[in-house]
């Protein structure tokens, strides 16, 4: 039952929340036509309502509790993965798009639509129900918050946002506000308002949908978008939808492929100028070549690249759109009025943010236009004392004020004045807080334990918004906190005079743990590395004292050759063609393997494993695979090709050039180059 489950959680997260969407609104948009879409791209057998009605209990109290374990079960393999209830979620939006008055039920009548989909029957899924559904669209979001912008900015609403009448069904009607027309018309709309609006684009939420409905473009949305912003409690989620899309759109006047890559064009600060860097979640490549004698280069092994090409960023290149691409990357930046610099915890500088973050300093440069607004918002939400920069500094763009030392201490405070103002400033408001979770402090080892810190270090905590009840540190109520949490930013626990150990901070039904020490253990010293002895091929059955002969440790044979340990390479079931293209001009077609015969006797329910593993013994190269019709390729140590010496040639060649598109890993040019070559 888990296969068909594993390859939509699987398809969803590549297509949904993969590094392509990074700094991109995720809409979470599944109708009739994406779901067929999605299964024809990934090659899955089971429709979507199919996989997960197959998954669900619908006759018990706990309809959903299989979806729950399934999850927790993924989590314990991999803490930081996206919650594994991505098709679940996926078929309550779809439901939302069934919802149509057909003579036997109102357009309104949700919980029939969904019990319909997933268990063909209007009454099995009930709506007191839908309960642990809502909850998953909130684990979700907090999920996609604390990735920052690499997985998506988050479009699924607070829970105070959404209408009272629509209380738990409202998350998924959020994702099916804009259908695919929709993200069609919008492109188009927007280049057409900043045209006309050049110098104060891009409009906050509210002004873009008051401007629509003047200039009566909002015709050309959907009905069920034309909706949505008529009902008073739903119309600021549409604003704000609608807002962060006009922020992030690339100045197209058609919407790109889903798929298509995206780069963060950022600011960074440092030794007293400012320059451009991008940052590109998941890419690899060292050195990325783009239009216009544009150069990237990777900054050691972190995510980010300086930028060469571009002048500096001054007062004419913040004002305006930028927009540079090629195959590899594409960067795209709208004009900002307000550019707001916050310390990077990676590269250790001052560097753009997209939201403010309470008790975090900032550096605020802002242009004329903009600089009212500012004032506005530092005098209301910063705090007291607030330094202000009076002097001409030659990094500050002409024409444009600055101020540094700016602290926002009060969450409240700073979400009700970037409300209140919108304006140049609106977009940089906070997100929304879901989940109890830790934030800071001095972690003592974050490679062996994250949440081990240093005694005294503690971190901060952060409570979701709107929580009422108690929040308890080692089961005691801390009145030390009771000022912290009014001001609606993170609470700090360093100064509560923690002892080392395990702590535990509870609120309500949620609970979080960390643990502190006054330092790490130093191991003993030792007088002799330890391993088995080896002779020939054989390795002692003890491990001894090593001496000066070939000793086995680990899976290190110091001195001496046992023999070729294999590479592992993880590979998906179900693929139409699945082959192995080495470096050296070999081709094998890979087949994939049966469960064993001890499994099918003892399990004969079970289905095979969801990934099977291909070895690679002392060769490199690439491993290609076909699904419905399209070749994807994955590097295995490729190398350099040279493939004159092999008898097959001819067979890699025809193989490499059948999938030459599948990739814009350099590496991969390099096999395309070489087959080319020994095609004529």
């Amino acid at each position: 039952m888990d296969l068909p489950y594993q390859a939509w959680q699987q398809a969803l997260e590549d297509e949904f929340f993969g590094p392509a969407q990074a700094g991109h609104p995720t809409l979470f948009y599944i109708d009739d036509n994406v779901e067929r879409e999605l299964r024809e791209r990934h090659g899955i057998g089971v429709p979507l309502a199919e996989c997960v009605g197959s998954f669900l209990n619908p006759r018990t109290d706990r309809p959903y509790a299989p979806v729950e374990t399934y999850r927790w079960r993924k989590r314990k393999e991999d803490k930081g993965a996206i919650p594994a209830f991505l098709p679940l979620l996926a078929a309550s939006v779809l439901a939302a798009t069934k919802m149509v008055n057909d003579g036997h039920h109102r357009a309104n009548a949700y919980h029939v639509r969904f019990s319909e989909l997933l268990t063909g029957r209007e009454d099995l899924l009930r709506s007191d129900e839908f309960e642990a559904v809502s909850e998953m669209w909130q684990v979700l979001a907090d999920w996609q918050h604390g990735q920052g912008t690499a997985r998506g900015v988050c479009t699924i609403p607070a829970a105070a946002d959404l209408p009272r009448n629509q209380s738990r069904i409202g998350f998924p009607l959020s994702q099916a506000l804009l259908n695919g027309g929709d993200r069609q018309a919008l492109p188009e709309i927007f280049a057409k308002l900043r045209s006309h609006n050049a110098h104060a684009w891009p409009l906050d939420g509210e002004t873009l949908l008051a401007t629509l409905e003047q200039w009566g473009w909002d015709s050309r949305l959907s009905a069920g978008l034309r909706r949505a912003k008529k009902v008073p409690d739903f119309r600021p989620y549409v604003a704000r939808l609608l807002g962060n899309l006009a922020v992030s759109w690339d100045s197209t006047a058609v919407k790109a492929a889903r798929g298509s890559g995206r780069t963060e064009l950022l600011v960074k600060f440092e030794a007293g100028r400012l320059s451009w860097l991008a940052r590109i979640p998941g890419a690899e490549a060292r050195h990325i070549s783009l239009s216009g004698g544009v150069v990237l280069e990777r900054l050691g092994d972190t995510a980010y690249y300086s930028v060469d090409g571009l002048g500096i960023p001054d007062a004419r290149s913040l004002n305006r759109w930028l927009d540079v691409n090629s195959d590899e990357a594409t960067l795209n930046r709208p004009p900002t009025p307000v550019l707001a610099l916050g310390r990077d915890d990676v590269l250790g500088t001052w560097v753009s943010a997209s939201t403010f973050v309470p008790g975090e300093e900032y550096i605020v440069l802002a242009a004329p236009e903009a600089q009212s607004d500012v004032r506005r918002l530092l005098d209301r939400a910063a705090s007291p004392g607030r330094p202000r920069e009076g002097g001409r500094l030659p990094w500050v763009p002409e024409g444009w004020a600055l101020h540094t030392g700016v602290v926002f201490d009060n969450a409240v405070t700073l979400r009700r004045a970037l409300g209140e103002i919108q304006g140049a400033v609106g977009s940089l408001r906070p997100a929304q807080e879901f989940e109890l979770r830790l934030v800071g402090g001095l972690r003592l080892a974050p490679v062996l334990e994250r949440q081990l810190y240093l005694v005294g270090g503690e971190p901060s905590v952060v409570v979701p918004d709107g929580a009422s009840e108690a929040l308890l540190v080692d089961g005691k109520a801390c009145p030390e906190l009771h000022g912290a949490r009014a001001r609606g930013g993170p609470m700090p626990l360093a100064g509560l005079g923690l002892p080392a150990g395990v702590h535990t901070v509870s609120l309500g039904a949620s609970t979080v743990r960390f643990a502190t020490a006054e330092g790490l253990p130093i191991p003993a010293a030792v007088e002799h590395r330890y391993g088995f002895e080896v002779s020939g091929f054989k390795a002692s059955a003890y491990p001894t004292a090593c001496g000066s002969g070939p000793t086995l440790s680990g899976a290190n044979c110091a001195g001496h050759r046992v023999g070729a340990v294999p590479d592992i390479v993880l590979s998906r079931r179900g693929a139409d063609e699945l082959l192995f293209a080495a470096s050296d001009g070999r081709l094998w077609r890979v087949a994939s393997p049966e469960p064993p015969a001890w499994l099918a006797e003892r399990l004969p329910q079970a289905s095979a494993p969801y990934l099977f593993e291909v070895e690679l013994h002392g060769v490199g190269g690439w491993l290609l695979e076909r699904r419905a019709g399209r070749w994807r390729a994955r590097a295995a140590d490729p190398g350099t090709p040279d493939p004159d010496s092999s008898p097959n040639a001819g067979s890699w060649t025809e193989a490499i050039l059948a999938a030459r598109d599948c990739t814009a890993d350099p590496r991969w040019a390099a096999y395309v180059r070489t087959a080319e070559e020994t095609s004529r």
